[in-house]
């Protein structure tokens, strides 16, 4: 199939293109309590084609390019229309010209230690670390899904990429019940790119002290300025911030003026300065740009600027490639300490989300903890809406470290004086 796609492009006088082959191993598994219910395997090949064309309108030079997959059932005559129609299609995208990033040649082979098991073992692996801490009378995963993945992936590029490597991952969620004085159900997930061990066994315990809380929760607290504690995905979720606005794209069109050697966190820095290391769980992007740990904030001073090579050929700085996720380095205080009297911990939102656009983050309070007498007390309710702009001076991380969704970051990060809407 690739033999043949790679002659329609010549055929085509297609002379600038990247192609990208996938071929995806997976395994599912689905329980109800501890039970499997189901179980389902999936292979699919498939080609993704993306073709640039050099043209000149009103004495402007232009480049377009346009995007199709063809799958291995694909004939040879539908393929040979979809990359002629592509090459068509990709006369109407008027970007204003520029170059392709050059590739990296080789096979990458890294360590992981799914490698030496069967789909199907991984498998099995997860569930042990899922289940390790389902053992108490009230508090249970009541069902589960676990999905393990092998993707074989080699890209082939124009500008001299011909790469191949295996990319593994472990995602899936699952529901954690409690009944005791109400019957309360959580949602969790969870996503990493080799066996998580313990690390997942952990994140189960804590999900079922957090249905445990939920089931003993109050009304919302009263309305007000606390200290706040923000803890697991919703850590990497605000960093996405900094990420975003440090795109090549963003910064292009002007949402985003972040500029190299910008103090992000302003000069009086009060607690934490934020280093941040892009990083990516593949070693080449869909581009063929081999990918390397960077620096992105030293300091809360930014050194980098990412992503699209189009953009990054527009705003002249290197093209470094597309990073997927990031490692934050932790604080010096651990997350009791960093809990103290007064303070509001979340543990659970219905939906929290931070705009990568205005800073603006929040959500629904599904369960929190405030800190009392020396005393937990839980409570369900209320509204958390803030802006990372704002509190960025004053932030302090965690020393214990979090992994999930292939990033690392401190387990926890406390903002000063944030407005929670509560009861009256």
């Amino acid at each position: 199939m690739l033999e043949v796609i790679l002659r329609e492009l010549k055929n085509n006088n297609i002379d600038e293109y990247i192609i990208t082959e996938s071929q995806l191993e997976a395994v599912e598994l689905y329980f109800i309590k501890k039970d499997l219910e189901m179980n389902r395997k999936k292979k699919l090949k498939e080609y993704s084609v993306r073709v640039f064309k050099n043209f000149i309108g009103n004495g402007i030079e232009y480049k377009g390019d346009s995007t199709v997959k063809i799958h291995a059932f694909t004939s040879e005559d539908e393929m040979k229309k979809i990359i002629k129609d592509a090459y068509f299609s990709a006369s109407f995208v008027k970007n204003k010209s520029y170059s392709l990033p050059d590739g990296f040649m080789g096979v990458i082979k890294e360590k992981n230690n799914m490698s030496k098991l069967s789909l199907e073992e991984n498998a099995i692996e997860v569930k042990k670390s899922l289940y390790k801490y389902d053992n108490l009378d009230k508090g249970f995963i009541n069902s589960a899904e676990i999905f393990v993945e092998k993707n074989n992936k080699r890209i082939i590029s124009s500008k001299g990429a011909d790469v191949s490597f295996v990319k593994y991952n472990v995602s899936g969620e699952f529901i954690t019940q409690w009944i005791e004085n109400q019957d309360i159900e959580i949602y969790n997930n969870f996503s990493y790119d080799s066996l998580p061990g313990e690390e997942l066994s952990l994140k189960v315990k804590e999900a079922l002290i957090a249905a445990n809380y939920r089931d003993k929760s109050s009304e919302p607290l009263k309305s007000g300025k606390y200290n706040l504690v923000l803890s697991g995905d919703s850590v990497i979720e605000i960093l996405n911030y900094y990420i975003a606005q440090s795109r090549t794209s963003f910064v292009y069109n002007k949402y985003s003026d972040f500029k190299i050697g910008d103090l992000l966190q302003g000069e009086d820095v009060k607690s934490d300065k934020l280093n941040l290391i892009l990083s990516s769980s593949i070693p080449v992007d869909d581009n063929g740009t081999k990918l390397v740990d960077r620096v992105l904030l030293e300091d809360g001073k930014l050194k980098t600027l990412h992503g699209d090579f189009k953009f990054a050929d527009y705003l002249n700085v290197p093209k470094t490639g597309d990073y997927n996720c990031a490692s934050l380095k932790g604080g010096s205080v651990s997350v009791d300490e960093m809990f103290q009297e007064g303070d509001i911990h979340i543990l659970r939102f219905s939906d929290f989300q931070m705009n990568p656009l205005t800073g603006d983050f929040g959500g629904e309070i599904r369960l929190a903890l405030l800190k009392k007498d020396n005393k937990v007390i839980p409570f369900t309710g209320g509204s958390l809406s803030a802006n990372i702009k704002k509190l960025q001076s004053d932030i302090i991380l965690s020393k214990e470290i979090y992994n999930n969704n292939s990033s690392t970051t401190p387990k926890a990060i406390k903002f000063k004086n944030v407005e929670i809407s509560g009861s009256n």
